[in-house]
């Protein structure tokens, strides 16, 4: 379900996938080769959500923000993952069920553990994973930046194959 909310009405490319059981809202911008599926919930009402191209936001996440966040190209939010932050940067992982927190900052090629939270304000640096309540912050091993990849990819795809058979 796309939604305006005081004649803010999402700008979402034509390339991408939003489930019928997905509810976007408002101030929100979503580019090429994205998909949100079912259960996710894309919030723009109170701050402009911009998400990136090729990303992909998964089964029952939430992403919202009280200011701008900016969610880059590549990332993938999996299943019931909370989004609540200013930035998350290109080709980042966020796990089942993560919680990345108010003004949080989430630097490119990082994978968020499942289950961790990252607090309000913190700064992930680049090739990092972040492990933990609260999140532990340690180096990202480059094979991992192989997986993230795929990830972005397969549900690139996926994507694809959910339009082409009308099932939005």
């Amino acid at each position: 379900m796309i939604r305006s909310i005081e004649g803010k009405t999402p700008r979402i490319h034509p390339s991408v996938f939003v489930s019928e059981s997905a509810y976007v809202v408002g101030d929100v911008e979503i580019g090429e080769g994205s998909s949100v599926w079912p259960g996710a919930v894309v919030r723009g009402d109170y701050g402009r959500v911009v998400i990136g191209q090729g990303t992909n936001i998964q089964d029952n996440a939430v992403v919202h923000s009280d200011n701008y966040l900016e969610i880059g190209n590549n990332v993938s939010v999996t299943h019931g993952a909370v989004i609540h932050c200013s930035k998350v940067g290109n080709n980042v992982m966020v796990g089942v069920n993560a919680v990345l927190l108010e003004d949080a900052a989430i630097g490119e090629n990082c994978i968020i553990g499942a289950g961790s939270v990252v607090l309000p304000n913190s700064i992930v640096p680049p090739n990092s994973v972040v492990v933990g309540v609260p999140g532990r912050i340690m180096p990202l091993k480059k094979e991992f930046v192989e997986k993230i990849a795929a990830t972005a990819t397969r549900y690139q795809y996926n994507g694809k194959r959910f339009l082409n058979q009308g099932l939005d």
